[in-house]
């Protein structure tokens, strides 16, 4: 790769970019990703078992079924390797691919609860020790006091999820009877009450997995869906791009954005931005080479690359009366950009 481009293009500038970025405009999607590889392998267990249950994954804040469906909601995050890097860096750790399909597995047994309504079972109810309502009660927030020495929950992660609340306690022990290795024989002797309930488990897969749910895919509530997260990335994760600018070559998005305006709240008739680098492209790359003639002749194109890449991204748009002002401030840019570059070899 040419030096201007991998400069451009770095690492650092595209977490920086990210985290400028409205998490709505990623264009994330799942196929092809780790988490749509991390579907079709926990899907492929779950039919292993004879579980008909089709659960419609989206994007989304957080990992979670939706309480009353079989709509399984998955972090965004997981959808992009340097999405998955910044994360990383936030929280000081990082799953893997096995630690997503037991997550998957766990939020499959939500949905497979909810699809066939097991919790108004009065066998479900006892096996699981459900009192009241089933989700009025279930905690406000992530605290929950547990025993680490319980012999009748399954605690595949360590964290004791399972003695949350029912709902959990269900799930957890869905996700550990679905193992096709039956590792969970050995894991859990001796701990009869655990083992009771992964039994029980056993026996609602093999009486209700070949049935179709009360509740099908996409049905009723979809909670937090990627489109519908206008923050930026940054924002989202509540952290500093700084740790990133700091190395940032190609970063432009700060310059663009005092260059050219965002559409909300115009009142006077404006353009795309990207209309402007479209019809003047030509122009900018052979008025700047020829004033520079620059050692590498591609870095100008490279540089409108950049710029194009990122004016599709931010959405931005400049005023219809000041096209002008507007282009000059975009040859300026393009010429300073070049010039760095042909003295010093860097963007910055």
């Amino acid at each position: 790769m040419r030096t201007a481009r991998k400069l451009l293009f770095d690492d650092d500038t595209r977490k920086s970019e990210l985290l400028s970025t409205p998490v709505k405009e990623l264009g994330l999607r799942l196929p092809d990703t780790l988490l749509g590889r991390c579907i079709d392998r926990t899907l492929e267990d779950v039919r292993a078992f004879g579980i008909a249950l089709e659960p419609y994954f989206y994007l989304s804040d957080a990992y979670g079924c939706v309480q009353g469906t079989v709509n399984i909601g998955l972090g965004f995050w997981d959808a992009d390797p340097l999405l998955r890097d910044v994360y990383a860096d936030k929280i000081g750790r990082r799953r893997d691919e096995m630690d997503i399909v037991l997550l998957l597995k766990h939020e499959i047994g939500h949905a497979f609860c909810y699809g066939h309504k097991l919790h108004q079972l009065p066998e479900f109810r006892r096996a699981f020790g459900i009192r009241g309502h089933f989700f009025a009660t279930y905690p406000d927030d992530d605290r929950y006091r547990y025993d680490p020495f319980s012999i009748d929950h399954v605690n595949p992660d360590g964290d004791h999820y399972a003695q949350k609340h029912p709902d959990d306690d269900f799930a957890e022990t869905f996700s550990t009877y679905l193992d096709r290795t039956g590792a969970w024989k050995e894991r859990y002797r001796g701990r009869l009450g655990a083992l009771r309930k992964i039994a029980f488990a056993g026996r609602l897969v093999r009486l209700y997995g070949g049935q179709a749910p009360v509740i099908g895919p996409g049905e009723g509530e979809i909670d937090a869906p990627l489109e519908s997260i206008g923050r930026t990335v940054a924002q989202f994760f509540r952290i500093s791009r700084t740790r990133y600018l700091k190395r940032a070559q190609g970063f432009l998005d700060d310059d663009l954005a005092a260059l050219f305006r965002r559409p909300a709240r115009l009142q006077r008739p404006s353009t795309p931005a990207t209309t402007i680098l479209r019809r003047q492209r030509k122009f900018l790359e052979t008025s700047v080479r020829a004033r520079v003639r620059p050692k590498d002749p591609h870095v100008v194109a490279d540089i409108l690359e950049k710029i194009r890449s990122r004016l599709n991204a931010l959405g931005l748009v400049y005023l219809d009366e000041e096209h002008d002002r507007t282009l000059a401030e975009l040859y300026g840019l393009v010429l300073h950009k070049t010039l760095l570059f042909h003295r010093f070899g860097t963007f910055r």
